[in-house]
């Protein structure tokens, strides 16, 4: 599949490279497909790019790269729509936010990712997650065209 983004160019996606949010991302709940891209300024940074619209994309990291004991507690309805099995492999990022030198993750609003059944969703932690976390990390944050 080649689709047309503002930030990366086109993109020549394999169907295995393609992940279906069955309730969108918070605030963004119309755009269902996504593909992950890394970001070609930071190894520690990667974009979840809507696959409908060529001018959506969100920046994410693992948050274990930062917050080495980061667990967020989530209902396991929550997590229902992943169909999540015992030996699927599962991707945990939050989003970043802000502009280069004050930029912040959402530890409270992961987006989880069934990588095996190509499913994700974002949940809301139940446990006492910040909003804002810090970090420490330079990658150019360029606007969307």
């Amino acid at each position: 599949m080649r689709i047309n983004t503002s930030r990366f160019g086109t993109l020549d996606l394999a169907e295995n490279e393609l992940f279906n949010f069955p309730q969108g991302l918070i605030g963004l709940e119309s755009l269902k497909v996504w593909c992950l891209v890394p970001d070609p300024t930071s190894p520690a940074v990667a974009w979840l790019q809507s696959v409908s619209r060529a001018t959506q994309a969100v920046a994410v990291i693992s948050p274990r790269a930062f917050v080495e004991d980061y667990r967020a507690c989530v209902s396991s309805r929550d997590l229902g729509t992943l169909q999540i099995r015992p030996q699927d492999r599962t991707y945990i990022v939050t989003t970043v936010a802000g502009h280069v030198g004050r930029l912040t993750t959402n530890l409270q609003a992961p987006i989880v990712i069934n990588l095996d059944r190509q499913l994700g969703c974002q949940v809301v932690a139940t446990d006492d997650q910040p909003l804002r976390f810090a970090l420490h990390i330079a990658f150019e944050h360029r606007a969307a065209a």
